[in-house]
């Protein structure tokens, strides 16, 4: 697929991601814009999932073992358990490989939620440069499914999935 219709159909997903987070229900715009209309439990949900989604998504080869660690404290569960067995590839990766990410969510919807569980969509976009994109990187465009759990009054992740 070339340049061009690679920005197509990432510019299509994003329409289309944009219109599921309107009909699952809310949708926050920008990078702390909020809707004045989410209750305290969206609102609530809506920052946990934007934190880690952004945890994620940040990466320097430099220092990694704080990055991982930040992304380990908003997860449970099998998540946490992955992410957790994955530090050592993950770091070594990141450094053979130069890599660093500045990610920012761009929307996210709060979409099946009760009192115990939520499902957040996010759309973050993320400037990477490593050994192969010269110093400029490139902008990579991710859509997150999150899976969100209440555990001892906090919102934790138990399940992040990159969605089409």
């Amino acid at each position: 697929m070339g340049e061009r219709a690679g920005r197509w159909v990432a510019g299509g997903l994003a329409v289309v991601l944009l219109a599921l987070l309107v009909a699952t229900g809310l949708v926050v715009a920008g990078r702390d814009e909020v809707d004045e209309g989410l209750t305290t439990a969206q609102h609530d949900v809506a920052a946990a999932a934007r934190t880690e989604a952004l945890a994620f998504l940040t990466v320097d080869h430099r220092d990694m073992d704080p990055l991982v660690d930040a992304v380990l404290d908003g997860a449970t569960g099998d998540f946490a358990e992955q992410y957790a067995a994955q530090r050592e590839t993950l770091t070594s990766e990141a450094v053979r490989t130069e890599a660093r990410s500045t990610p920012e969510v761009v929307a996210l919807g709060v979409g099946d939620q009760d009192d115990d569980s939520a499902t957040v969509l996010v759309a973050a976009n993320s400037t990477v440069t490593n050994a192969g994109t010269g110093s400029d990187g490139q902008v990579r465009y991710y859509r997150l499914r999150l899976r969100l759990v209440r555990e001892d009054g906090r919102w934790l992740t138990s399940d992040l999935r990159f969605v089409r």
